[in-house]
């Protein structure tokens, strides 16, 4: 194909514009981890608690906290601070609230509910300071969301070059199809009420439903390659139609990932902590988009076949297995929601 000449960013700049937003996302990443401070500071009602960081002096007083519940469900945890920062003159006492997924946020820190004590007179709070890593890496997320919407409007891309290949009325069909698909599993595998408090946010839908969405389509790529291994006379069509589909799922993976990396900010204050679950999700990414720039191995000495595609297609599901089934039984983590 024409398009499989050596890449030019000049004329497709979303494309280049999302290599640049991974590389933003990597030094915001980077910056956080030289640069910032996390952890944890335990709470007891009506005592003066210091927190001394290399960026300031805090003492923290918890005046209150509630459980809220909906009936014998808690839904939400509420704790109120004074905070006296002895760095700032003149000294002056600050007073905030904090809930689940709403931390608070004073001068540079984050203050997210993480545990409290059994009498409900303590809590454990987990906190950060890292303001110019979190604008880095967010910046990185709003490039990337644009790049990845803007990518279907460019022309002469591969993207286009495999559409011009498929019949309409088939690709309308099979996206309505993968689309009901989606919106079934995403219904089963929805937690169902009444949900833990970290879970009482409209970004679980979103979250899910766009991950659901990349694994249905990833399903799709996968039974294409146990077809096309059958049935020779269709490998190649049917190696163009998972190219096809496989740009729509790994997009809609890397969007749900970062949407889980927001959510993971407001919830646990950082978005980003080697999680079980949120690194097989990383490494699945990486799998399929090493799969995305197959086509341009024909570059190369020895370029791969159409029968090692659809071989490649198959075994990488795996990682889609593992992600969402595996990683819940054998390594547990913060996902393992009961």
């Amino acid at each position: 194909m024409n398009w499989l000449r050596p890449f030019n960013f000049r004329k497709a700049p979303c494309t280049g514009m999302l290599h640049a937003a991974l590389v933003t996302i990597v030094i915001g990443a980077c910056v956080t981890h030289f640069f910032g401070e996390q952890g944890e500071v335990h709470l007891r009602a009506d005592k003066a608690t210091s927190l001394s960081t290399k960026h300031s002096t805090l003492s923290l007083f918890l005046w209150d906290f509630q459980v809220i519940y909906d009936g014998d469900n808690p839904v939400d945890y509420v704790s109120s601070l004074r905070i006296l920062d002895r760095n700032r003159q003149p000294l002056t006492v600050d007073e905030g609230s904090l809930r689940m997924n709403k931390p608070l946020k004073y001068h540079g820190w984050r203050f997210c509910q993480s545990d409290y004590d059994s009498d409900e007179l303590g809590v454990v709070l987990a906190y950060n300071y890292d303001p110019w890593g979190i604008a880095i890496t967010y910046t990185g997320y709003a490039l990337l969301l644009v790049a990845m919407i803007g990518f279907f409007f460019q022309k002469r891309t591969y993207f286009r070059a495999l559409i011009s290949k498929q019949h309409t009325w088939l690709m309308i069909g099979l996206g309505m199809f993968v689309l009901v698909m989606a919106v079934v599993m995403t219904k089963v595998v929805t937690p169902k009420p009444p949900l833990q408090p970290v879970l009482q946010t409209p970004l679980l839908g979103i979250h899910v439903s766009v991950i659901m969405l990349a694994y249905t389509l990833f399903a799709v790529i996968m039974v294409n390659g146990i077809i096309a291994l059958c049935a020779k006379s269709k490998r190649e069509q049917l190696m163009h139609l998972s190219q096809l589909l496989l740009y729509p799922a790994l997009f809609c993976l890397t969007a749900g990932i970062f949407i889980g990396a927001v959510w993971a900010n407001m919830s646990w204050g950082r978005y980003w902590g080697w999680d079980p679950k949120e690194t097989w999700a990383l490494i699945t990414m990486l799998v399929y988009a090493l799969l995305l720039h197959f086509p341009w191995l024909k570059h190369t000495k020895t370029p791969p076949s159409v029968v090692a595609y659809h071989v490649c297609a198959v075994v990488a599901f795996a990682f889609v297995l593992f992600t969402y089934f595996g990683v819940n039984h054998l390594l547990g983590g913060l996902h393992s929601y009961t």
